[in-house]
């Protein structure tokens, strides 16, 4: 098994290289993004990533558990790859803020593609759902791309950077939920388009009340 959730095998090695934690994060990393996560059973994440039950239990006392960790893992390398395209050298603040888009425009292109796994365990995990760790969980990643956005925004020095931030993050999540309906390779460049005349239309207005 060489798939690993919504990033792929990020780290190259195959299932038998990996200790008996890994193995089974990889394995319902996997599952649980293929086929989502309530429809996934820890027996068939035991059997599929070959460790013993008790070893299972040993790493992860629940399916929460597992859950939680496989979603803060996925939150890990997500922000890390927004991060990196971020903080490239020469860019302009629009151009950071553009990033982004760049950023994630090739995941939501890949055949594995399923959406964001954030988007749909709240979908799965509603105010109803009694998996207090998995809900904050979700919550602290979309407070994190909030304040994420938000400190690209704030350079800008708009006059109504708020907006503007609900307006990026917007576009953000609409290029998820489009790239997972529509089979259009143009998707996030559309998006990123966007946000580009959204910032820069904020910024001539503003430009315009200073003169």
């Amino acid at each position: 098994m060489q798939t690993r959730g919504e990033f792929g095998n990020v780290d190259g090695r195959s299932l038998d290289e990996l200790a008996p934690r890994e193995r089974v994060v990889r394995t319902a990393s996997d599952l649980f993004y293929r086929l989502s996560i309530n429809s996934v059973g820890i027996d068939r994440i035991i059997a599929e990533s070959g460790v013993a039950k008790m070893t299972f239990y040993k790493h992860f006392p629940s399916k929460a558990a597992l859950i939680a960790t496989y979603l803060r893992e996925t939150r890990a390398i997500w922000f890390q790859m927004l991060t990196t395209a971020t903080e490239k050298p020469g860019l302009s603040t629009v151009e950071r803020v553009l990033a982004i888009f760049d950023a994630i425009d090739e995941p939501l292109q890949a055949r594995t593609f399923r959406g964001c796994s954030f988007a749909r365990g709240l979908a799965e995990f509603g105010p109803e759902a009694n998996t207090p760790e998995v809900q904050a969980t979700i919550a602290e990643y979309f407070k994190e791309l909030h304040e994420f956005v938000a400190s690209l925004i704030e350079p800008l020095a708009l006059g109504n950077p708020k907006r503007a931030v609900i307006q990026i993050l917007s576009l953000i999540q609409g290029s998820f939920v489009m790239a997972q309906s529509i089979p259009d390779p143009g998707i996030v460049q559309a998006n990123r388009e966007a946000a580009r005349l959204l910032l820069e239309n904020d910024l001539t207005a503003l430009s315009k009340r200073e003169t």
